[in-house]
Formats: C-alpha cells, sequence, structure tokens
C-alpha cells in the first residue's frame, strides 16, 4: 500500500473546512447558498461535512459564488476536490470498517498521536502473532467451518499485512513525528497465547515492548494495578491525532464493542479525551519502573 500523502478522506475534509470558511467570509448562509444555485440545502451541508466528494462543476460554481477567481486558488482547490473523489482505500474495503479507513488515512498524515488502550497493546506496537491470536478470538475462529476459517485467515492476513504498513509511521524516516501510548497493566500481564497453549506469543509481545521503549518517537506508559482507580476504567479505547496544518482541528477515533466513531467536530469529546489522556499519563509508570515491570511480566510466563 501506498503512502497516503494524498489521501482521499483527509483531503475531502481539508477541502470541506475550506468552503465553509470562504462561504463565511461572504456572509452567505447555507440557506442561501442553495438557492442561488438552484441545489438542495442537505447538497450544501454534505458538501460542507465532508461527507461527500464535490464535482468540479459544482466546486466552480461554488467559487464563483464565492468571488474566487485567482487562478492559483482555483487550481489548488481543484486538485484537492479531484483526491477527494477517489475511493478511500479500496483495497481494505472488506476488512475494515469505513471509519477505521478514515483514520487509517488521517494516521499517515499526522504528527503526533496519543492513545489509550486497557485491553490489548496497541496495534502500532503489536506482533504479527499477538495480532493473529486476537483477530482468531474475535472471530472464534474454532467454532467455524472448514470453509468459514478459510475466509477468516484471508482477511486476518490482510488485517496484519495493513498492521504492519501502519507501524512504519513509526520508523525513524517515517510521518509520525510523536506517538504517546498509554495501557492498563492486564494488557502487559493477560497472556494472549495461553488459549492455544502459546507462551511464545506474549513473551515475542513483551520483549518488543521492551524494544518500543528505545525509540525515540514512542513515549509508552502503563498504569499499574497498584495506582489504583483512574479515569480510564471503564472507557474505550482511543486515539487522538494532531495535524502539522494549524488549520486542521485534532481528531478523535474511539473503539468499543459497540462501535467505532471518528470525529474532528465535537469539541466537547475531543477536549474529555484529551484532558484523560493527560491524567493517565502523569499516572502510568514510565522509564526505568516500567522496564522493570516488563521484566516481571516476562519472567511470570
Amino acid at each position: 500500500m501506498e503512502h497516503l500523502l494524498e489521501a482521499p478522506a483527509y483531503q475531502r475534509k481539508r477541502l470541506s473546512r475550506r468552503l465553509m470558511r470562504t462561504r463565511r467570509s461572504t456572509g452567505l448562509t447555507q440557506q442561501q447558498v442553495a438557492a442561488e444555485l438552484r441545489w438542495s440545502q442537505s447538497k450544501v451541508t454534505r458538501i460542507e461535512s465532508g461527507d461527500v466528494g464535490i464535482s468540479h462543476t459544482d466546486l466552480l460554481a461554488l467559487l464563483t459564488l464565492y468571488g474566487l477567481s485567482d487562478d492559483g486558488t482555483v487550481r489548488e482547490l481543484t486538485k484537492i476536490a479531484d483526491i477527494a473523489r477517489r475511493p478511500s482505500l479500496p483495497q481494505i474495503s472488506d476488512v475494515h470498517s469505513k471509519a477505521f479507513r478514515e483514520y487509517l488515512e488521517n494516521e499517515q498524515i499526522a504528527q503526533t498521536l496519543h492513545s489509550f488502550e486497557p485491553t490489548y497493546v496497541p496495534g502500532l506496537l503489536q506482533t504479527p502473532s499477538y495480532r493473529i491470536s486476537v483477530l482468531k478470538n474475535d472471530y472464534r475462529f474454532s467454532s467455524l467451518s472448514t470453509a468459514e476459517q478459510e475466509e477468516a485467515e484471508r482477511k486476518i492476513a490482510q488485517k496484519v499485512e495493513v498492521m504492519q504498513w501502519r507501524q512504519q509511521i513509526l520508523l525513524e524516516n517515517g510521518s509520525l513525528a510523536k506517538a504517546s501510548f498509554v495501557v492498563d497493566e492486564a494488557v502487559i500481564r493477560r497472556t494472549v497465547g495461553a488459549e492455544v497453549g502459546d507462551t511464545t506469543i506474549m513473551r515475542e509481545q513483551l520483549e518488543r515492548l521492551q524494544a518500543v521503549l528505545r525509540n525515540p518517537k514512542v513515549d509508552l506508559r502503563v498504569i499499574r494495578f497498584s495506582s489504583g482507580a483512574h479515569v480510564g476504567m471503564g472507557s474505550s479505547s482511543y486515539i487522538l491525532l494532531d495535524f502539522p496544518d494549524i488549520d486542521d482541528p485534532t481528531l478523535l477515533y474511539e473503539e468499543s464493542t459497540t462501535g467505532e466513531l471518528t470525529t474532528r467536530e465535537d469539541e466537547a469529546r475531543i477536549k474529555d479525551a484529551s484532558s484523560s489522556f493527560e491524567n493517565l499519563q502523569i499516572l502510568a509508570c514510565r522509564g526505568a519502573e516500567l522496564e522493570s515491570l516488563l521484566d516481571e511480566a516476562l519472567a511470570a510466563l
């Protein structure tokens, strides 16, 4: 999979925010724009929310209405619109949801990442064998028929490939500048792989985490059981992404057993997640204390 510097979902959101700001600067309402162009107001709303792409003809109509005639600006926005109309990661469309595909595109061009995970090792830090074990459990692999197992194995292999592709952003030449992770101690104490009698899976995973501590891009911390109750208890996993462009708001991605959420617009929810993460970071152990904790977890296997 290519590096998604020109990610359709990201560019669609970027264009929608630009068009919204431009409309507001003219003093026009969505209703007035719809009336002038003989569109429905819902069409204007969908364009400004980034839920849909915009055709070349419709973009030019909007720019003309807004009084934007500068050739450079028109070419720039036309290029963004062309990228935004492309399919969103079609190569993984049958194994990942639309919300996660949109998240992946944004992850590829983010500058910093903050991730809280109460149950699993974060995907960016997982080994292939750990990922396979988790996914087989999700698919209830042992209860499937032979044909169903073959299909599940295909999907699992594709998800592992996506995971390994994602992890390139943590390399020295990767796109991410800083990644901060906070996990609960349960993440490193639960022996994933024990369900099939293979403790080497968790051993390899813990050794990977030890290696991660030497990556200058990564800040990994663990909330110890002895710390008692904390603000992350009972919450789902979430990731916050920030971008180089100051006009790009923080993106929040949440994942739970009931579904997924990707938002830039819910400022209260984003603020709450950011505040919670800061509190969890302060509470969690790191450095020499974390190294000792990982050694303890390995010795217990």
